[in-house]
């Protein structure tokens, strides 16, 4: 099998669509600016090829149609990011995992495996890893447990390594974090491809033994495994919402008891009397998930089935996390996004509104997320919209194809003029593989079908798009009357269409069987 080949399978996801991604410049931030597309077409190994040669860059959607896949990736975009020490915590953890740096300095920390397996179970345990490496709240590929695909959806895509692998910055690192040519990327991949099983046991190792905790918090049972050092009053303000959930009589003491057990050094008596006891005397906070150092081992679904997590014990704040906007180039727009993992259809409305989200995920989801506030709810769709990927759609989902489907069967109708004095009544006349008429009668002909997306400019527009020459798109005719005298008219001309009728195969009445009625 040739690199090409290799590199394919070890990517193998979609059979109906690829992405492609066209790279910018790079911000102060580092970031490298880019637009991002689905082609609906599978991947080839001619496409690959041209990417390992430098051609267009293409990504992978892990995903298939039936929503299983075969290889997923945790994406750390983080642009200061030590990826020397990324491959210290993935090797040390001893989890089969390959670490590649991403095109904007980032890491892509990819599972491949030897068969396809649900989506919805790849994710959970690459949620799980991810957080077991300090990398919680990375977005995990795929990016969905399902896809909608009798929506016309297909998933997100990955960008692939090894764009121009000759010079590639989008390399492969060893366990000493030295950069991997292409061949000994794919000779890694052969090594560490393993069964869900093989991922399983190598997380249950990773797991913190900490018993009497179990029914608190990943992030908590984490991080005291680890030791806490450093962030020690957040760590306890976050801590103590779990404490007062399994103690509610007594959690005073139990948070006196827990710090003096958990935290080294722990806090003075004084400290925690004045900051985290007081604070929490005074009203019911809610986890600090997205603070350090919490959320860096945060894993919300798991943590939603403990006890003593975010969703025991009466929570009140729910927010998902919404990730892979793909914005469907139809007419009106359409917008699908992953909620915690779970694919759904938006309007531009519901896209807009909290209020409306909210709603839509009630339906959907039969969950219900906090409202934010719009300059809360407006920064994150500005986020979901800056790394958004565009689809195509079928012409006839779009208002120009709608159009075009009415014009032809105007140009086509049984009302077309028989003569090319019939113009003025409003009928189309084809001569001579051109069709003309009035724009009048066009317009009337769009009423009557009840297509009211296009005003007249728009469609004198479209029509001169379908002429190799738009200022000959109209003209005019001299047509003779009833009385034999000629009248100017002014006609828009387009190439006619193809009628030809399609043949179909039809069995012999005559060997038909009875016809039951």
């Amino acid at each position: 099998m040739n690199t090409a080949a290799r590199f394919m399978s070890a990517f193998e996801g979609s059979e109906v669509a690829h992405g492609q991604t066209t790279v910018g410049r790079t911000t102060r931030l580092g970031k490298a600016e880019a637009k991002s597309f689905v082609v609906r077409e599978p991947m080839t190994e001619d496409l690959v090829t041209s990417h390992l040669n430098g051609g267009q860059g293409i990504g992978s959607i892990p995903i298939n149609s039936n929503n299983m896949c075969k290889f997923g990736a945790i994406d750390v975009d983080d642009y200061d990011l030590n990826l020397q020490d990324v491959v210290a915590r993935v090797w040390s953890a001893g989890l089969p995992l390959v670490i590649c740096r991403s095109k904007s300095g980032g890491a892509h920390i990819y599972l491949f495996l030897k068969e396809w397996e649900k989506a919805s179970v790849v994710r959970e345990y690459l949620t799980e890893a991810a957080a077991l490496l300090g990398f919680a709240g990375r977005e995990i590929f795929p990016k969905q447990d399902a896809v909608l695909h009798d929506k016309g959806d297909v998933g997100n895509f990955i960008n692939l390594p090894y764009h121009n692998a000759q010079r590639s910055m989008r390399y492969a690192l060893d366990a000493s974090g030295n950069a991997m040519s292409v061949e000994e990327f794919l000779d890694l991949v052969d090594q560490k491809r393993c069964n869900l099983t093989d991922l399983e046991t190598a997380l249950a190792e990773q797991r913190p033994d900490v018993a009497e905790l179990a029914e608190y918090p990943p992030c908590i049972q984490s991080l005291v495994a680890l030791g806490v050092s450093e962030n020690r009053n957040n760590f306890m303000m976050h801590a103590t919402v779990s404490i007062k959930k399994e103690r509610p009589d007594d959690w005073e003491d139990g948070v006196d008891e827990f710090n003096r057990r958990y935290i080294n050094p722990p806090l003075s008596s004084k400290e925690l009397q004045e900051t985290v006891i007081k604070s929490h005397r005074r009203k019911d906070y809610g986890h600090l998930c997205d603070q350090a150092p919490m959320v860096n081992f945060c894993d919300k679904a798991k943590c939603r089935m403990c006890k003593f997590g975010i969703g025991g014990g009466g929570g009140s704040s729910f927010m998902p996390v919404l990730t892979g906007l793909t914005i469907m180039k139809s007419d009106p727009r359409l917008y699908y996004v992953n909620v915690d993992g779970e694919r759904i259809e938006l309007t531009l409305d519901e896209l807009n509104s909290p209020r409306e989200f909210q709603k839509k995920c009630l339906k959907e989801l039969n969950r219900r997320p906090d409202v934010l506030k719009d300059k809360d709810w407006g920064a994150l769709v500005n986020g979901l919209m800056a790394e958004a990927t565009e689809a195509d759609v079928a012409p006839e989902l779009t208002t120009k194809g709608q159009f075009m489907e009415l014009l032809e069967q105007f140009c086509t109708s049984r009302t077309r003029a028989m003569a090319p004095e019939e113009l003025v009544m409003g009928k189309p006349w084809t001569d001579k593989g051109v069709t003309a008429f009035k724009i009048q009668g066009l317009m009337e002909f769009l009423k009557r079908k009840d297509f009211k997306a296009v005003t007249r400019p728009q469609a004198q527009q479209y029509i001169k798009d379908l002429s190799d020459d738009p200022d000959k798109a109209i003209t005019v005719m001299k047509v003779k009357k009833e009385d034999g005298t000629y009248a100017s008219v002014r006609v828009w001309k387009v190439p006619a269409f193809d009628t030809t009728e399609v043949q179909l195969d039809i069995e012999d009445a005559d060997a038909q069987t009875d016809v039951p009625f």
